[in-house]
Protein backbone atom coordinates (compact mmCIF):
# COMPACT_ATOMS: atom_id res chain seq x y z
CA UNK A 1 0.00 0.00 0.00
CA UNK A 2 1.78 3.25 -1.29
CA UNK A 3 1.68 5.97 1.49
CA UNK A 4 -1.18 9.40 1.58
CA UNK A 5 0.58 11.55 0.09
CA UNK A 6 1.40 9.27 -2.73
CA UNK A 7 -2.81 9.20 -3.66
CA UNK A 8 -2.71 12.46 -6.09
CA UNK A 9 0.35 11.28 -8.00
CA UNK A 10 -1.24 7.50 -8.44
CA UNK A 11 -4.93 8.98 -9.56
CA UNK A 12 -3.15 10.85 -12.20
CA UNK A 13 -0.62 8.18 -13.88
CA UNK A 14 -4.52 6.27 -13.58
CA UNK A 15 -6.13 8.36 -15.57
CA UNK A 16 -3.50 9.48 -18.36
CA UNK A 17 -2.44 5.57 -19.20
CA UNK A 18 -4.70 5.15 -21.97
CA UNK A 19 -3.27 7.63 -23.32
CA UNK A 20 0.09 6.96 -22.66
CA UNK A 21 -0.03 3.27 -23.65
CA UNK A 22 -1.70 5.03 -27.44
CA UNK A 23 0.78 7.60 -27.70
CA UNK A 24 3.75 6.90 -30.47
CA UNK A 25 6.58 9.32 -30.05
CA UNK A 26 7.94 10.32 -33.56
CA UNK A 27 11.27 9.27 -34.11
CA UNK A 28 14.65 11.11 -33.53
CA UNK A 29 16.93 12.21 -36.24
CA UNK A 30 20.36 11.94 -35.91
CA UNK A 31 21.12 15.44 -35.37
CA UNK A 32 18.03 15.34 -32.78
CA UNK A 33 19.33 12.75 -31.02
CA UNK A 34 23.03 14.71 -30.51
CA UNK A 35 21.76 17.30 -29.79
CA UNK A 36 19.59 16.19 -26.93
CA UNK A 37 23.08 14.09 -25.59
CA UNK A 38 25.13 17.25 -26.50
CA UNK A 39 22.60 19.17 -24.00
CA UNK A 40 21.48 16.65 -20.79
CA UNK A 41 24.40 13.81 -21.19
CA UNK A 42 27.42 13.96 -19.01
CA UNK A 43 29.66 12.14 -21.51
CA UNK A 44 28.14 14.77 -24.49
CA UNK A 45 28.27 18.12 -22.43
CA UNK A 46 30.89 20.22 -23.64
CA UNK A 47 30.66 22.04 -19.45
CA UNK A 48 31.52 18.28 -18.57
CA UNK A 49 35.44 18.44 -19.88
CA UNK A 50 37.84 20.15 -19.24
CA UNK A 51 41.75 20.41 -20.51
CA UNK A 52 44.27 17.96 -18.84
CA UNK A 53 47.04 20.26 -17.77
CA UNK A 54 50.05 17.79 -16.67
CA UNK A 55 50.89 14.55 -17.76
CA UNK A 56 51.40 11.87 -20.58
CA UNK A 57 48.07 13.11 -21.81
CA UNK A 58 48.21 16.45 -21.08
CA UNK A 59 46.39 19.14 -23.51
CA UNK A 60 43.33 15.70 -24.12
CA UNK A 61 39.92 16.71 -22.95
CA UNK A 62 38.70 14.58 -20.55
CA UNK A 63 35.44 14.36 -17.30
CA UNK A 64 36.46 17.16 -15.36
CA UNK A 65 35.94 14.64 -12.42
CA UNK A 66 39.09 12.34 -13.89
CA UNK A 67 41.04 16.34 -14.14
CA UNK A 68 41.33 16.35 -10.97
CA UNK A 69 41.99 13.43 -9.64
CA UNK A 70 45.08 13.32 -12.47
CA UNK A 71 45.99 16.88 -11.36
CA UNK A 72 46.04 16.27 -7.05
CA UNK A 73 48.85 16.02 -5.19
CA UNK A 74 49.63 11.89 -4.40
CA UNK A 75 48.02 10.62 -1.19
CA UNK A 76 51.12 8.91 -0.89
CA UNK A 77 54.62 11.04 -0.15
CA UNK A 78 58.29 9.60 -0.79
CA UNK A 79 58.32 9.22 3.28
CA UNK A 80 55.67 6.44 3.47
CA UNK A 81 57.56 4.37 0.86
CA UNK A 82 60.47 2.52 1.94
CA UNK A 83 62.22 0.60 -1.05
CA UNK A 84 64.34 -1.36 1.14
CA UNK A 85 61.50 -3.54 2.37
CA UNK A 86 60.09 -5.33 0.25
CA UNK A 87 56.60 -7.27 1.35
CA UNK A 88 55.88 -8.94 -2.50
CA UNK A 89 58.89 -9.52 -5.11
CA UNK A 90 57.33 -11.00 -8.21
CA UNK A 91 58.34 -11.03 -11.83
CA UNK A 92 54.81 -9.73 -13.39
CA UNK A 93 52.63 -7.49 -11.67
CA UNK A 94 48.90 -6.96 -13.43
CA UNK A 95 46.75 -4.07 -12.08
CA UNK A 96 42.56 -5.57 -12.41
CA UNK A 97 41.42 -8.77 -11.87
CA UNK A 98 39.11 -9.31 -14.62
CA UNK A 99 39.06 -11.32 -17.81
CA UNK A 100 42.01 -9.80 -18.79
CA UNK A 101 44.03 -9.40 -16.09
CA UNK A 102 43.08 -13.00 -14.83
CA UNK A 103 44.07 -14.52 -18.61
CA UNK A 104 47.07 -12.31 -18.18
CA UNK A 105 47.73 -13.89 -14.53
CA UNK A 106 47.15 -17.26 -16.01
CA UNK A 107 49.86 -17.17 -19.23
CA UNK A 108 52.24 -15.66 -16.99
CA UNK A 109 51.90 -18.60 -14.39
CA UNK A 110 52.37 -20.81 -16.85
CA UNK A 111 55.15 -19.14 -19.07
CA UNK A 112 56.95 -19.88 -15.07
CA UNK A 113 56.69 -16.26 -14.02
CA UNK A 114 55.61 -15.65 -10.24
CA UNK A 115 52.69 -13.66 -10.57
CA UNK A 116 50.54 -11.38 -8.38
CA UNK A 117 47.17 -9.68 -9.26
CA UNK A 118 46.34 -6.36 -7.20
CA UNK A 119 42.38 -5.39 -7.73
CA UNK A 120 40.57 -2.93 -5.99
CA UNK A 121 37.79 -5.29 -5.22
CA UNK A 122 37.54 -9.27 -5.41
CA UNK A 123 38.62 -10.98 -8.25
CA UNK A 124 35.73 -11.48 -10.98
CA UNK A 125 34.49 -8.03 -9.69
CA UNK A 126 35.29 -6.22 -13.05
CA UNK A 127 33.54 -4.84 -16.06
CA UNK A 128 33.62 -8.42 -17.50
CA UNK A 129 31.45 -9.51 -14.75
CA UNK A 130 29.14 -6.63 -15.72
CA UNK A 131 29.15 -7.60 -19.25
CA UNK A 132 25.38 -9.44 -19.41
CA UNK A 133 27.58 -12.47 -19.72
CA UNK A 134 27.75 -11.86 -23.64
CA UNK A 135 31.13 -12.92 -25.60
CA UNK A 136 31.39 -12.30 -29.61
CA UNK A 137 33.01 -14.79 -31.69
CA UNK A 138 32.34 -16.26 -34.97
CA UNK A 139 32.46 -19.63 -34.38
CA UNK A 140 30.34 -20.86 -36.32
CA UNK A 141 29.72 -22.87 -39.90
CA UNK A 142 27.45 -19.78 -40.78
CA UNK A 143 29.70 -17.42 -39.54
CA UNK A 144 33.14 -15.68 -40.39
CA UNK A 145 35.66 -13.43 -38.75
CA UNK A 146 35.17 -11.05 -41.78
CA UNK A 147 31.31 -10.98 -41.15
CA UNK A 148 32.65 -9.86 -37.48
CA UNK A 149 34.98 -7.40 -38.53
CA UNK A 150 32.09 -6.10 -40.59
CA UNK A 151 30.00 -5.50 -37.70
CA UNK A 152 32.42 -4.35 -34.96
CA UNK A 153 33.35 -1.66 -37.61
CA UNK A 154 30.36 -0.23 -38.55
CA UNK A 155 28.68 -0.29 -35.10
CA UNK A 156 32.01 1.83 -33.83
CA UNK A 157 31.32 4.11 -36.30
CA UNK A 158 34.48 3.27 -38.93
CA UNK A 159 36.94 4.79 -36.21
CA UNK A 160 38.79 1.46 -35.07
CA UNK A 161 41.96 0.78 -36.10
CA UNK A 162 41.40 -1.36 -38.49
CA UNK A 163 44.93 -3.86 -37.60
CA UNK A 164 43.56 -4.11 -33.96
CA UNK A 165 39.82 -5.05 -35.27
CA UNK A 166 41.47 -7.57 -37.58
CA UNK A 167 43.55 -9.07 -34.86
CA UNK A 168 40.27 -9.20 -32.23
CA UNK A 169 38.03 -11.15 -34.93
CA UNK A 170 40.47 -13.42 -35.68
CA UNK A 171 41.37 -14.65 -32.71
CA UNK A 172 38.06 -14.58 -31.46
CA UNK A 173 36.94 -18.17 -32.06
CA UNK A 174 40.76 -19.51 -30.63
CA UNK A 175 39.98 -17.24 -27.36
CA UNK A 176 36.65 -19.03 -26.52
CA UNK A 177 38.18 -22.35 -26.98
CA UNK A 178 40.81 -21.11 -24.90
CA UNK A 179 38.56 -20.42 -21.63
CA UNK A 180 36.17 -23.09 -22.43
CA UNK A 181 39.20 -25.32 -21.95
CA UNK A 182 39.92 -23.45 -18.23
CA UNK A 183 35.63 -24.31 -17.93
CA UNK A 184 34.33 -21.25 -18.38
CA UNK A 185 30.69 -21.60 -17.79
CA UNK A 186 29.00 -21.10 -21.56
CA UNK A 187 25.40 -21.86 -22.37
CA UNK A 188 25.59 -24.75 -24.40
CA UNK A 189 22.99 -27.43 -25.83
CA UNK A 190 22.80 -31.09 -24.89
CA UNK A 191 25.63 -31.53 -27.88
CA UNK A 192 27.56 -29.53 -26.40
CA UNK A 193 27.35 -26.40 -29.21
CA UNK A 194 27.89 -23.14 -27.91
CA UNK A 195 24.19 -21.15 -28.08
CA UNK A 196 24.10 -18.19 -30.27
CA UNK A 197 21.73 -14.93 -29.25
CA UNK A 198 21.83 -12.35 -31.64
CA UNK A 199 23.64 -9.01 -29.68
CA UNK A 200 23.17 -5.80 -30.66
CA UNK A 201 24.59 -4.18 -33.67
CA UNK A 202 25.41 -7.89 -35.12
CA UNK A 203 23.99 -9.34 -38.68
Amino acid sequence: MYPKEFQNSLLLLEQAREKNIAFQPDRMTASEKEALLSSYHPDYKKSEFRTLGIGVNKGELLPIELCDILEAHSRITPDDVDLHKIDYDVDVLIIGGGGAGSSAAIEAHNAGASTMIVTKLRIGDANTMMAEGGIQAADKPNDSPAIHFIDAFGGGHFAAKRNLLAKLVTDAPEAIRWLDSLGVEFDKTQDGTMITTHGGGTS
